[in-house]
């Protein structure tokens, strides 16, 4: 999520905007859980998901007509949306929704790609709208306006809010571990296909940012590891997936121990003092950071020791390195914006609730971008699930396309240089990390846009002037690299 953006979402989607909740926090207080046996406990049985239809349901129950949503003046093609349960339960009250829309493309009507925004608890309907959904709703902007970058150009794509508690979606939330939430996002797929069985034979992608790092290798692994009745009962026919800007790893990894060169390289964007700068370096150097950092090799030499075998357990609060630039930041500049640094001071925009019935959400009251901290989507605010890099490497050898993780090198919250740390402590396809580091650069419409490597199916993209959420920061490049994940070819001009 992005600070600014939550000011100027879903003016055509009924949003009752409140506070805009601290990410880091957020992010902090649910991964708060991850430690030495916290291990997710297996499912109960897997057979019970296995669905048994007891209401027939048609695709144009969920029909949206996109000349009764308000404010949209340009034309658009129909879509779908509204809520499914997550089981065949006929008592079942949780619901989680969605937002389906057809590809333009004749190319892309063979491909369903899903899309998770992170949180965890925020909407997916945000992603929509200021990042890769035909209706663009921007900062400073009176009024929606069409996409050209649309990922619906490449794909049929499908906006999910979930888990329960999330958006507006219906149910007490109860979840305390990835397992359960990719159990019930399975559950919500048979329910979705069982009303649009047509889309079951298309390639099917995932793909989000920021905490869907967690959600979608968890969701990837449930659907790979069906047992054979569910696979029967429901062939998915799974390809690859790609993350933005995600959480795979411990914070240590992924934003305290890189936090020193980040805040060194960017100490003018950030505002930042010389004194500031040497704190953040003493932690650096007397937590264990550095010696990090220094056997960060292409190739590896060998595993990278990391505090605690990469949990969040800090020698001393005084290691919070990212907590100092945090601090420092904003006292410089009221308007730092820790998914995009570079970014100015927002503007605030309108309410429409006219639309949650043409949405198939009727007289659903407020609603928010993210579930509130006092209504959490996991019990108590925890998830007690193992980092999804202990995933990654089973996951590479079962997908067909292995999968991409993209990052822009001006977010503040999870850095470019901890998810390199990450790749080159993951061993895949009998070999640790990359050969190489990513430099090959990116060049898309002439223009250098980042940098990339790929190694056994493993693909990193580093996208140039981008924060958190690349495809609203880069939408033209992101949308060249989404459909370089779903078509091959060539991703970079520079390239043969």
């Amino acid at each position: 999520m992005k600070t600014d953006s939550y000011l100027f979402v879903l003016a055509i989607a009924g949003v009752a905007l409140g506070n805009v909740p601290e990410p880091v926090a957020r992010l902090r207080q649910a991964l708060s859980a991850h430690g030495p046996g916290t291990s997710p406990e297996p499912r109960s049985n897997v057979n019970e998901f296995i669905t048994r239809s007891n209401k027939t349901l048609k695709p144009s129950d969920f029909l949206v007509k996109s000349s009764a949503l308000p404010l949209i003046t340009f034309p658009l093609q129909d879509s779908y949306a509204g809520k499914l349960p997550i089981s065949a339960n006929a008592n079942e009250t949780r619901q989680l929704s969605f937002w389906y829309w057809p590809s333009s493309t004749k190319a892309g009507s063979k491909k369903l790609s899903i899309w998770l925004n992170g949180g965890p608890g925020c909407s997916s309907f945000l992603g929509f709208l200021t990042e890769n959904g035909p209706i663009s709703f921007q900062a400073g902007a009176a009024a929606p306006t069409f996409n050209p970058y649309t990922w619906t150009n490449a794909s049929d794509m499908l906006w999910i809010e979930q888990p329960v508690g999330t958006g507006f979606t219906l149910g007490t939330p109860n979840l305390t571990n990835e397992v359960q939430l990719s159990d019930q996002f399975y559950g919500f797929l048979q329910q979705f296909y069982k009303v649009f069985p047509d889309l079951i034979k298309k390639e099917l992608y995932f793909t989000g940012e920021s905490y869907a790092g967690m959600y979608i290798p968890y969701i990837t692994s449930r659907i790979v590891n069906a047992s054979p009745s569910e696979k029967k009962a429901l062939p998915l026919n799974l390809q690859s997936f790609l993350i933005i800007d995600g959480v795979y790893a411990s914070f240590i990894t992924l934003e305290d121990a890189p936090m020193y060169n980040f805040a060194k390289k960017n100490q003018q964007i950030l505002g930042i003092n010389a004194t500031t700068l040497e704190r953040i370096r003493n932690v650096t150097v007397f937590c264990g950071y550095q010696e990090i950092l220094d056997k960060v090799t292409y190739p590896p030499k060998g595993m990278i020791p990391l505090p605690n075998g990469n949990q969040d357990m800090y020698p001393s609060w005084d290691c919070l390195s990212s907590e100092v630039l945090y601090d420092a930041a904003t006292d410089a500049n009221p308007c730092f914006n820790i998914y995009r640094i570079t970014d100015k001071c927002p503007t605030p925009s309108k309410n429409r609730p006219d639309v949650q019935s043409a949405l198939h959400f009727p007289n659903f009251g407020n609603w928010s971008e993210c579930a509130p901290f006092e209504k959490p989507v996991f019990i108590n605010q925890r998830d007690y699930s193992d980092y999804t890099e202990t995933l990654f490497p089973s996951l590479i050898s079962k997908l067909p396309k292995g999968f991409s993780l993209w990052q822009g090198v001006d977010d503040a919250l999870l850095l470019s240089e901890g998810t390199k740390i990450m790749i080159q402590n993951l061993t895949w396809g009998g070999s640790q990390g990359f050969t190489k580091p990513p430099t090959t650069p990116l060049i898309i419409g002439g223009e250098k846009k980042g940098v990339y490597r790929t190694e056994r199916k493993l693909t990193y993209i580093e996208f140039e002037n981008a924060g958190h959420m690349i495809p609203q920061d880069q939408p033209a490049a992101a949308l060249h690299a989404f459909k370089w994940m779903l078509y091959g070819g060539k991703l970079s001009e520079a390239t043969g």
